[in-house]
């Protein structure tokens, strides 16, 4: 299997901090915690749909009954933050360092260890492993959940591998009436773009239906980056175009910036939230976004450009959000939908109530059904949920060959994806626990705003409580 030197270093005993024996399966499974991975904050959407999640009542029948459904199970939650975003390394041809990061995700659930700060190379021992996995990432997704569920039998364990990718076609199918024609739009990152993963999905369920169902693909460019405060896409100190800048711009060949297409993108200039070299963005030869409102826009105009470009009128139905991101700017995407819908351009194209879909609620329907069906649920009434914890990885300062940025927020971008490669056997990263140092005021705020039971979860961690 690919990767298999890799997975034999760290199952047969040595240093690394990813080494593990065989994992086996423990007897007190129903006390386990669910774990859940992504490249960044992105996934707390996952986290948070399924923490809220209320579909079932207590005799496990569909129905509501207003008790969420997982108040009584624990979860692990990682941000593999030092790394991300995913998307990148497959357009800097890194699948296989990809992959690995995406095994080292895994091999952290499953073991027992984490560093107990940043600061000190100092390991402990008292996390738990896990009785489920939720790739909460797409492009984890799409590359990795054949390795990650290879690493768990040849591990002994027979957890269960949730990805979100079928949950999400699987949701917007649901939307479209039989008989129905309808266009669905996959927004997601260049990477989960290029593996056709939601496309070869969306045809494999809807190949017994017989109605037309039109299937477009967006690469959100630098919209993940930017909630996530990448500065390479995204940077509230500058005031003027800068040279690290990686995002979508006038001479970028996938994601150009069309200077016709201004007055719909309609972005807001207040504040240095678009970088300009001119006195305006018309008279400018060098534009750079700067803002995730601006990332939204520029995203869904040029989506919907495509279906202008198709010359096909079977109208924008469903928009599945195929990054875990997204979900923070759903608000600004059906804002600018409904911009759009009254424009001559791109009116015609767009039903009246174009529909996001976020596959975290399709993924909570999975992960429920799993544990009821093999009887892993914790007893009712125990409240577990306020247990779980929250990891992110940081550059190691304590590894000699790192790179990082003169401000030490992260390692340099030649150094992430051009000069690492896979099997070097080396621990790029610490894992360690949420806090205010390595989450930006930003970040949090986004959290608070639109994640509020989650964050009040974090914020209790973090404080100690």
């Amino acid at each position: 299997m690919p990767h298999k030197s890799f997975i034999e270093y760290l199952t047969k005993g040595n240093n690394s901090f990813y080494a593990i024996e065989k994992a086996g399966n423990t007897k007190e499974k129903k006390r386990l915690p669910v774990g859940i991975f992504d490249s960044g904050i992105g996934g707390l959407t996952v986290f948070n749909a399924i923490a809220n999640a209320d579909f079932y009542n207590s005799s496990h029948a569909c129905q509501p009954d207003g008790i969420k459904d997982f108040e009584q199970e624990q979860f692990i939650y990682l941000a593999d933050q030092a790394n991300m975003p995913y998307s990148n390394y497959v357009e800097e041809g890194k699948k296989d360092l990809l992959v690995e990061h995406v095994l080292k995700d895994a091999l952290f659930l499953l073991n027992h260890k984490y560093h107990v700060s940043a600061r000190c190379p100092e390991v402990a021992e008292d996390k738990p492993t896990i009785k489920a996995m939720v790739i909460a990432c797409n492009t984890a997704t799409a590359y990795g959940k054949p390795q990650v569920e290879e690493l768990c039998k040849i591990l002994g364990s027979d957890i269960r591998v949730i990805g979100v990718i079928d949950a999400g076609c699987k949701g917007a199918l649901e939307i479209i009436k039989k008989g129905e024609k309808a266009t669905i739009a996959v927004l997601a990152t260049p990477a989960t773009v290029g593996s056709m993963a939601y496309v070869n999905t969306l045809n494999e369920l809807k190949k017994d239906r017989a109605e037309k169902i039109r299937i477009i693909q967006q690469g959100g460019k630098g919209l993940h980056e930017s909630i996530d405060n990448k500065p390479e896409f995204i940077n509230t100190n500058y005031t003027s175009p800068y040279n690290a800048y990686q995002g979508p711009s006038l001479y970028n060949k996938q994601y150009r910036i069309q200077k016709d297409l201004i007055p719909y993108y309609h972005f807001d200039t207040i504040s240095h939230r678009m970088l300009y070299n001119k006195s305006s963005l018309k008279l400018s030869d060098t534009i750079e976004i700067n803002s995730v409102e601006n990332y939204v826009r520029y995203h869904v105009v040029s989506l919907v450009e495509q279906l202008k470009e198709g010359k096909d009128t079977i109208l924008l139905k469903a928009i599945i959000l195929g990054c875990t991101h997204y979900p923070y700017a759903s608000a600004t995407i059906s804002t600018v939908l409904r911009e759009l819908k009254q424009t001559e351009r791109y009116g015609y194209l767009l039903a009246d109530s174009v529909f996001l879909i976020d596959p975290a609620l399709n993924t909570a329907r999975e992960l429920y059904n799993y544990l009821s069906e093999q009887n892993l649920f914790n007893a009712p009434g125990q409240n577990r949920i306020k247990e779980s914890r929250f990891f992110l990885t940081v550059p190691n300062p304590f590894e000699t060959s790192v790179e990082r940025n003169p401000d030490g927020s992260g390692f340099t971008y030649e150094y992430q994806y051009r000069k690492r490669t896979a099997n070097e056997r080396k621990d790029y990263t610490l894992t360690v626990p949420f806090s205010r140092e390595h989450i930006s005021d930003e970040q949090l705020e986004i959290i608070k705003e639109r994640l509020p039971f989650t964050y009040d979860l974090i914020e209790s961690r973090m404080n100690g409580r």
